[in-house]
């Protein structure tokens, strides 16, 4: 008898590793000659820019610059003055199950900054850096849907649903533009800071091409007769992912990131170019059908099987929720002319029937005294999201704030108000039953057997197990039964006809 499997080879990515982690870094520097010498300083806010991105063996490694301005007030009565100072970076995270060239989509942000002086003409600056990664290596699963020439052969194929990463892809692209201020605001004279920060990010396809359309919010700070000013722009942004052949049923997954923004005051207007890089997983759900047994009634056979772990389902959701804090300063405040929000660290906990994400969240607000003085104020906020999760789920989270962080006055201090976005990726996991193999035995089976067995139905026991261990089929004690359906009752009495091979 010759029996060949029907194989399904299903090429694709799986997810090795996906996390937030922390790292610190400092940096002395020098107060630049043509800047007067510090007195005191106001506030420090900092944007990282990611450079390059790898896997090494075992290990994910993120390089990049954080670009860090202090402000300060001078010696003497100079107004407000502003320095910027870079600090190299390389976040690192190990894990074993990351490889050499493995594909990494990764995101890196300033959580916080601050800047203390050595002397009048030389600082310490410290920022804290949160990076997300993610790390996917080629897979390929092998199913085996049928046996081909087995004639006699009975057997147990189930419908099934795969979900896998079919596609890694990424894009890096510039746009610049010309930015003022609307007519409400003054001209801009003096730049003293600029935040920029990605907005919204939408992903769909449109035909065979993967379109992208978001937007980059920048803030700026800047000086007009001699009072500062905020202004905020909204950058929009399309861009056109060609992927190559993409699988129906295809769902995208992009992260944009942005990896510098460089911005220049000329003539009152703000020059500004934007480097980003667009990185986009795409996640199929194919239909299959598994070949989870098989036996022969007449010429014997050796069957093997094995149990693959596959993910059945995959989903991502959007979860937003609120955060309001209050931090107290204990000076009256006149006004808030900045502020910003960012992710200091993110971590999971059980929870009743699923699982809860914590965002820790970094506010800072640079304000006006009631007496015209410049003052930093920050706080951290707890942002709690729950997910309800099946025993046999896993589910990832990114985070981000989204939208403008509101910070106003009150009379115990600053009031905080944002949203945070959580991005969570659900998969179905489960372990299901696969032939392996199947191939002419060498024992003979016994003939001898009865025509007919009086069999009751045991716990847990299909109509499958039966016909198996009594060399029947379900077909034959179905129609012997008058049963219409598999489903069957443990305790029923069955009777249970040979089947002659």
């Amino acid at each position: 008898m010759e029996m060949e499997l029907q194989r399904l080879s299903l090429d694709g990515f799986r997810t090795v590793y996906q996390g937030t982690f922390s790292q610190e870094e400092t940096l002395e520097s020098i107060v630049p000659d043509a800047c007067p010498d510090i007195a005191r300083i106001v506030s420090a806010a900092g944007t990282a820019w990611m450079k390059e991105k790898e896997c090494g063996d075992g290990a994910v490694r993120i390089t990049g610059t954080a670009k860090v301005t202090v402000l300060y007030m001078p010696e003497g009565d100079g107004g407000i003055q502003t320095m910027e100072v870079s600090i190299p970076f390389q976040c690192t995270r190990t894990d074993p199950g990351v490889k050499t060239g493995d594909p990494l989509r990764a995101a890196v942000q300033v959580a916080s900054a601050d800047a203390r002086t050595l002397n009048p003409r030389k600082v310490l600056v410290r920022v804290n850096l949160t990076a997300w990664a993610a790390v996917s290596e080629p897979d390929t699963l092998t199913l085996s849907g049928g046996v081909d020439g087995a004639e006699g052969l009975e057997q147990l194929q189930a419908p099934g649903r795969v979900c896998q990463i079919a596609a890694v892809s990424e894009k890096p692209f510039v746009f610049s533009d010309v930015l003022q201020p609307p007519a409400s605001r003054p001209e801009m004279e003096q730049l003293l800071h600029t935040r920029a920060e990605m907005g919204t990010v939408e992903s769909k396809f449109i035909g065979k091409k993967l379109v992208l359309k978001g937007e980059v919010l920048l803030t700026a700070l800047y000086l007009a007769e001699g009072s500062p000013n905020t202004v905020r722009f909204e950058l929009p942004y399309s861009q056109v992912l060609d992927l190559g052949e993409v699988p129906e049923e295809a769902e995208p997954d992009t992260v944009v990131v942005l990896k510098s923004a460089d911005c220049k005051l000329q003539d009152g207007d703000l020059d500004i170019t934007v480097e980003a890089l667009a990185q986009t997983v795409l996640w199929t759900h194919r239909a299959v059908t598994v070949l989870q047994d098989a036996y022969s009634v007449g010429a014997p056979v050796d069957v093997s099987r094995t149990q693959l772990e596959v993910c059945t389902g995959s989903e991502r959701l959007l979860r937003r929720e609120q955060a309001h804090s209050t931090a107290p300063c204990g000076i009256p405040m006149r006004q808030v002319l900045d502020c910003w929000a960012a992710v200091s660290g993110v971590t999971a906990a059980p929870a009743e029937g699923g699982i809860e994400f914590t965002a820790d969240l970094h506010t800072a607000a640079l304000c006006l005294t009631e007496e015209e003085a410049y003052l930093a104020v920050e706080d951290t906020i707890p942002v709690r999201c729950r997910m309800d999760l099946s025993p046999d789920a896993v589910c990832t989270c990114r985070c981000r704030p989204i939208g403008e962080v509101s910070a106003v006055p009150i009379s115990s201090g600053i009031e905080f108000r944002l949203e945070v976005e959580f991005t969570l990726t659900l998969c179905q996991q489960k372990r299901i039953p696969c032939v392996t193999a199947v191939s002419p035995g060498v024992a003979a089976q016994d003939m001898n057997r009865p025509s007919v067995v009086i069999r009751r139905v045991a716990n847990g026991e299909g109509l499958w197990d039966i016909a198996k261990a009594c060399a029947s089929t379900v077909q034959e004690i179905c129609g012997a039964n008058g049963l219409t359906g598999e489903e069957i009752a443990a305790g029923t009495l069955l009777l249970i006809p040979a089947k002659r091979g």
